[in-house]
């Protein structure tokens, strides 16, 4: 076992670090494999390692991490990804945070006979799915954006919520709130998350006119905002035990969204603080398991995660999303993806060395029992995500769109209203902002290197359009689309019109200024009555084009098939024949169908086409 304290620091990042090499080469979320490092070089594995620390070196240690990785991953929640999917959002932080709450708490007394106090201190921790384990997870698999939006906002939301709640059932455990006083207990969360949304505001403010008025570098604009953090989490506690959880929140989400001088930058730096934090802490905390207090727990402890995943979080996720824009599929998908992260397993921790200091008994319960889902859910859930996505299949190809400006602008707009996953490659950093300040997915980068374009989503691309006013570059995107990423289809805009046949040898299908205008003017002209029809419907009606292959139509006549009205198939595509069809048309799989209808009908159309099973 190692004693030097240098020796174990140098040697918990040197395996952070490790893990996070190893997880982005085998697709597998870090903190997988984080938890196992710490399981191995803890007392329950090699021993180089154990976990002594006390209670106030604990709380210390875990404070400045909980600060930071809130904080960042606040600070990363931008208002575009909170306008992705505003109503399912909110119900699930309130709704869904309160079927959690009450169900793993009825479920935990019901199971392990704890005290009813100890059951729901339990239930408040594992509220949260915190970002430390949902963004990786992300990271790692290409979903729709509005699944990951809803997943990382409510891992956001969810961790000071979580903090807060558990502090006041903790202060009611240990008596310094009566349990009869319903009141008191509102009025300590309300006063609690009222103090940290004030100092966060006050922070806010402050760093803001500090940056503004006096930064003038990049490394002094980092040092400053990872000072304030702390200052804001530090102060806020002083008032309330769980407040400065809701400062750094507050104050990360604020500071994320306003003009403040380089923030790409700090959010950059604030990750590769966090990530280190992160590793150390996750080891740390893996090393004070005790593998004998969780299989004390037995098969009620079993119940308890099983109940907790298969029943109440798609019970929380189903009812929160009912009537919303999510597909069967992404729902089933957000509600196996809720693994619990770094709040929990800290806050639990904390909670039960002071527990068991004041003689309160089946303390060690509570962390033995948070750990114990966290250790599930996170091999199963954040482990498994990948997997899950594609046996759903939600992981959608991504549309490459090479050039930011007022073109490919438009094109993101008009793929994302059909339901398609646009993103932009753009290498100008001030319309790389512009472009995610107005919620556009972009990746900053050249549009020609292969890396940029591996990074932008292009191995699981199914179209790359180059749009830029530089014919070479649009021509080369399109060549190292093809030659090193097999992108099957290819378009490109050709400013110069005589370069338009070389486009066109090489299998690049062009479209030129000229041409477009052309078209255009002699569409107006010919057909008036389609164009004014575009012009004034094509928000509410719209054509679009799908390959069937569900085994539900296959097979079937188009009268038979349950199709939502005010959606119509109009023209069908069987390998190279086209088929105007009529009600008595048998569909088969693989058949490329273009549909036209008012634009939710032709969406439900399109799932119906593409469904599973």
């Amino acid at each position: 076992m190692a004693e030097d304290p240098l020796v174990i620091v140098s040697v918990i990042i040197a395996l952070g670090a490790v893990s996070k090499l190893v997880s982005d080469r085998v697709g597998v979320p870090n903190v997988v494999f984080l938890l196992a490092l710490g399981i191995a070089i803890g007392p329950e594995g090699v021993g180089f390692f154990t976990a002594s620390l006390s209670d106030d070196q604990l709380s210390l240690f875990v404070d400045i991490a909980v600060a930071v990785i809130i904080f960042e991953g606040a600070f990363s929640l931008t208002r575009s990804k909170i306008r992705a999917t505003p109503r399912p959002t909110l119900y699930l932080v309130t709704v869904g945070s309160a079927i959690t709450f009450v169900g793993l708490g009825l479920v935990i007394r019901w199971l392990l006979g704890l005290q009813w106090t100890i059951s729901f201190l339990v239930s408040a921790l594992l509220v949260a799915t915190g970002p430390t384990v949902i963004t990786p997870v992300l990271e790692q698999i290409s979903v729709p954006e509005k699944v990951s939006s809803i997943l990382e906002t409510e891992g956001i939301v969810n961790d000071p919520v979580a903090s807060v709640l558990g502090a006041v059932v903790f202060s009611i455990v240990i008596g310094s709130i009566s349990v009869t006083g319903e009141g008191d207990i509102v009025a300590d969360f309300v006063s609690q998350v009222a103090i940290g949304v004030l100092f966060g505001l006050v922070t806010v403010f402050a760093l803001a006119f500090v940056l503004r008025r006096f930064s003038n570098s990049v490394r002094d604009s980092r040092i400053v905002v990872l000072a304030a953090a702390l200052l804001s989490y530090t102060v806020a506690s002083q008032f309330a035990t769980e407040a400065g959880v809701v400062s750094v929140a507050v104050a990360g989400l604020a500071m994320g969204n306003i003009d403040i001088p380089f923030r790409d930058e700090i959010a950059g730096f604030n990750g590769t603080i966090s990530n280190i934090i992160l590793s150390a802490v996750y080891i740390v905390l893996a090393a004070l398991i005790q593998f004998e207090n969780i299989v004390e727990l037995g098969l009620a402890g079993v119940g308890v995660v099983l109940i907790a995943m298969f029943v109440i979080r798609p019970l929380a996720v189903f009812v929160s999303t009912y009537d919303s824009e999510f597909s069967l599929n992404q729902r089933a998908f957000i509600a196996a993806i809720g693994p619990r992260g770094i709040i929990p397993a800290a806050t639990a921790t904390l909670f039960s060395l002071q527990l068991s200091s004041a003689g309160v008994a089946n303390a060690t319960s509570v962390v033995n029992l948070v750990f114990l889902v966290i250790l599930v859910t996170v091999v199963t859930e954040a482990g498994g995500a990948p997997l899950i996505a594609r046996s759903l299949n939600i992981v959608p190809m991504t549309t490459l769109i090479i050039g930011g400006g007022d073109v490919a602008r438009l094109l993101a707009d008009n793929l994302d209203e059909r339901g398609e996953n646009p993103v932009i490659v753009e290498r100008d950093d001030n319309v790389v902002s512009s472009l995610q300040a107005a919620g556009y997915s972009v990746v900053r980068g050249d549009g020609t290197d292969t890396d940029t374009l591996e990074k932008a989503g292009a191995r699981n691309a199914e179209m790359l359009i180059a749009a830029t006013k530089d014919d070479a570059v649009n021509v080369l995107a399109c060549q190292i689309a093809r030659s090193t990423f097999d992108v099957e289809v290819l378009i490109s805009l050709v400013n110069d019109q005589t370069k338009a046949a070389a486009f066109n040898d090489i299998g690049v299908s062009t479209l030129t200024p000229t041409a477009a205008t052309v078209n255009g003017i002699e569409e107006l002209v010919a057909l008036p009555t389609l164009s004014e029809w575009r012009e004034t419907t094509h928000h509410r009606q719209k054509f679009a084009e799908e390959t069937v292959i569900s085994d539900i139509v296959d097979g079937e006549t188009i009268d038979a098939i349950d199709l939502p009205d005010q959606a119509v198939l109009v023209l069908i595509k069987r390998d190279t024949e086209f088929i105007v069809p009529t009600q008595e048309t048998v569909l088969r799989k693989g058949d490329h169908v273009t549909i036209f209808g008012r634009s939710g009908a032709v969406k439900k159309a399109r799932e119906l086409l593409t469904e599973n099973g």
